[in-house]
């Protein structure tokens, strides 16, 4: 149902992520953020009478909060919502989905309902992937190499100061790894990273919670790298944490695009279907932080679906959930082609990085110094206007930027990414391989040959700063100090005194499936201050504690 006051929300949880704000800290309650959020009785009871005038069972009608699920057969949903579902049947993946093109509601309650789902989104949500050259194989002198060559967790842990202490476990920071598109974390890939590179962790381990028919296979032959990243770097990163994968199942939405033509290619919403899952959990089983490394063109998605599941993730930063996404991996865009019919030539942000309620990853490589990788994904939202927390920011690099690039961005728009980290070399154990994942996504090399000679793209430098974000609670939580929560007011203030500031290097972008490339050398420069490639910076964890330490929470 739509959100009457969604704006005071909206500004309820800035207020809660704001250092010096009266509510700084003051994290919501599942329950209150429910009975903010819910629309007024007399709408709720109009719409259930609707379902009820339609002979729906008043035993499968569920109202929770700003949402009401029902389960109806699909000839009297067709009945109810004046259209005919059919079958489609993706023949690829061999995934069949029931979906339809248009649906009607009476027009007294048009105004009142946001989205019906699963009706009119056809998709598939695709870890941002890029093919950029064969790997080869990953060498006995690699796998010994030093931090310049390789990046392992005692690389990450000496660059950015990370203090090699243990805490306890506490329920109170958990995190939380999503997994899509049957990516499945190993078990016995995990033990056995944690034997050769985080031997001070070899007790850690995860949990799986399945979610939306998401499955843990643990003896697929599938790809699981980037399942397996994940795990292999946040967690050791974070130290004595409570982690869970989460693995979802379905495919989220897609407008048909030049990268993705075929809109019948459909399946359920994955991200609808961990967000409900994930506000639904008692407070104490919430995670702390959320790593995701996934995401697809902004323009990809239909606006209420982004405008939903952005509002979503702002109620998880109320619940004090920090929520990161990596900012892709093709700069200023893929394809940078519209696909509104114009084909007019547009930089093309990526989504949900580009929501300004979760905290946009870009990445970066080398060591001294340590610069701008190509691929790190950033630009402006086309959909999210710029929110005052970074207002100041964002408007001192378009002073720097200029008149170029007029006209292929909005500069309006939220920009992204916020912080960045290493996303190169990452040596990970997969199927009992040593393999070496490189940039924000991009597999290097394998240690011997495999069924897929293609090179695909992993987000490195997301699970880099979801450990620190969790090592950073665990610091809070000691002193008796409320967690991160929803973390970008605060970078943008107090925090970003406690990042180094990438000066060097650039992205590139506008050459997926095009040949040559779209846009001439189009690209975003790090610079002093926030970028599109690099954001505020990467993290010096010492620096940051002292922050977090010295914030005033009420």
């Amino acid at each position: 149902m739509t959100q009457d006051n969604a704006g005071k929300f909206e500004q309820k949880v800035i207020e809660l992520s704001t250092p010096g704000h009266a509510s700084y800290g003051q994290h919501m309650s599942r329950d209150e953020v429910k009975q903010f959020l819910s629309p007024s009785p007399a709408v709720s009871d109009r719409i259930i009478a609707w379902l009820r005038a339609e002979n729906v069972p008043a035993s499968s009608i569920k109202l929770d909060g700003q949402w009401i699920s029902f389960t109806v057969p699909i000839s009297q949903a067709e009945q109810m919502l004046k259209t005919e579902f059919f079958y489609l049947h993706q023949q690829d993946e061999e995934r069949i989905a029931i979906r339809t093109l248009g649906y009607s509601v009476p027009r007294d309650l048009h105004r009142h309902i946001q989205l019906i789902q699963p009706t009119t989104l056809f998709g598939n949500l695709v870890p941002q992937r890029n093919f950029i050259f064969k790997p080869n194989a990953v060498t006995p002198e690699q796998l010994a190499a030093g931090c310049d060559v390789t990046i392992i967790p005692d690389c990450l842990r000496d660059l950015y100061g990370i203090d090699n202490t243990t805490t306890r476990p506490e329920w109170r920071n958990r995190l939380g790894i999503s997994g899509f598109l049957e990516q499945y974390a190993r078990h016995a890939d995990f033990d056995e990273f944690l034997r050769h590179y985080a031997q001070s962790h070899t007790d850690a381990n995860f949990s799986v919670v399945s979610i939306n028919g998401g499955q843990d296979d643990q003896l697929s032959m599938s790809d699981s790298v980037e399942a397996n990243l994940d795990v292999q770097y946040s967690i050791p990163l974070a130290d004595e944490v409570l982690a869970t994968f989460y693995s979802t199942g379905g495919r989220g939405p897609v407008v048909p695009e030049i990268t993705h033509p075929d809109a019948t290619e459909s399946s359920n919403e994955p991200y609808l279907e961990q967000l409900h899952y994930l506000l639904n959990l008692p407070d104490e089983e919430l995670p702390a932080v959320l790593s995701n490394s996934y995401g697809e063109n902004e323009q990809s998605l239909p606006p209420s679906y982004l405008n939903a599941t952005c509002s979503l993730f702002a109620q998880l930063g109320a619940r004090g959930v920090s929520i990161l996404f990596g900012s892709g991996n093709a700069g200023p865009g893929s394809s940078c082609v519209r696909n509104d019919g114009t084909n007019q030539t547009r930089f093309l942000p990526v989504y949900p990085a580009s929501c300004p309620f979760v905290t946009a990853v870009g990445g970066t490589y080398g060591i001294n110094p340590e610069r701008a990788v190509s691929f790190s994904g950033g630009g402006f939202s086309e959909v999210f206007p710029r929110p005052q927390y970074q207002d100041q920011a964002v408007k001192g690099y378009l002073g720097h930027l200029g008149s170029r690039w007029n006209g292929l961005y909005n500069a309006t728009g939220r920009g992204y990414p916020d912080v960045s980290a290493q996303a190169a070399n990452f040596i990970v154990r997969d199927h009992g391989e040593w393999i070496s994942v490189g940039g924000t996504r991009f597999v290097v090399g394998r240690s011997s040959e495999r069924k897929n000679n293609e090179l695909t793209a992993y987000s490195a430098s997301t699970p880099v700063i979801a450990g620190i974000v969790s090592r950073l609670n665990s610091a809070l939580i000691a002193q008796g100090k409320p967690r991160m929560g929803f973390l970008n007011p605060w970078l943008y203030s107090q925090g970003q005194t406690g990042l180094t500031d990438i000066v060097l290097g650039s992205s590139t972008g506008c050459q997926r499936n095009l040949g040559d490339a779209r846009v001439r050398n189009a690209s975003w420069d790090a610079t002093k201050g926030w970028d599109p490639v690099t954001g505020l910076g990467t993290p010096l964890f010492r620096t940051l504690v002292k922050l977090t330490m010295s914030n005033d929470h009420v």
